[in-house]
């Protein structure tokens, strides 16, 4: 399992206090946040440009096109692995998915375990972005959407990459259409 147990539990916990009925996850390869979601009741969808698992669309959301709208369209792990300048078009077709909420995570620029671990590794993961709170909310604000929350999630997770004490491993933004006005409880 790549996704670590605890950011499970509150990434599952986040969406459920959404109150969403439906969601699609963009970049969802083998499900492991899908599963949870649907045992949870919400009914699911994803698309993957590589998926591994049954019932996931192939397709790059940059060509992806649904008539059906989601109450929650997220992406965890996809973003940092696009050019920059090619993110805010990412989101915007994110959000062209959704009624009402677009969730996206990505790695924390000020988890230094992680940075650590990331600038002595061979990993492929070596030349992935990485960002701050205020960096990733304005890709967003600069996708036309209305930044609701912002925040950080996974302090355990930061623990696979190294001792040093830092702040979680992914920044994560909730965010809207600014048209909808309707905000998170």
């Amino acid at each position: 399992m790549f996704n670590e147990e605890n950011f499970v539990k509150e990434f599952t916990d986040f969406v459920k206090s959404l109150e969403v009925k439906t969601v699609m996850e963009i970049g969802c390869q083998s499900g492991e946040l899908l599963s949870p979601l649907f045992d949870a009741g919400i009914e699911t969808s994803g698309i993957d440009i590589y998926p591994k698992i049954d019932g996931v669309i192939q397709a790059d959301i940059r060509e992806f096109k649904d008539k059906k709208k989601y109450d929650l369209v997220f992406s965890s792990g996809l973003l940092e692995h696009f050019p920059i300048e090619e993110i805010p078009d990412i989101i915007k077709k994110m959000a062209t998915l959704s009624k009402n909420y677009v969730l996206n995570y990505v790695p924390n620029s000020g988890c230094i375990a992680y940075m650590n671990n990331k600038a002595t590794t061979s990993a492929e993961w070596k030349d992935e972005l990485a960002f701050s709170r205020e960096e990733f909310a304005k890709l967003h604000e600069n996708a036309g959407l209305e930044v609701v929350e912002n925040g950080f999630i996974g302090k355990e997770w930061a623990k696979r990459f190294g001792k040093e004490e830092s702040e979680p491993y992914l920044v994560f933004v909730l965010a809207k259409s600014k048209s909808k006005t309707k905000t998170k409880k």
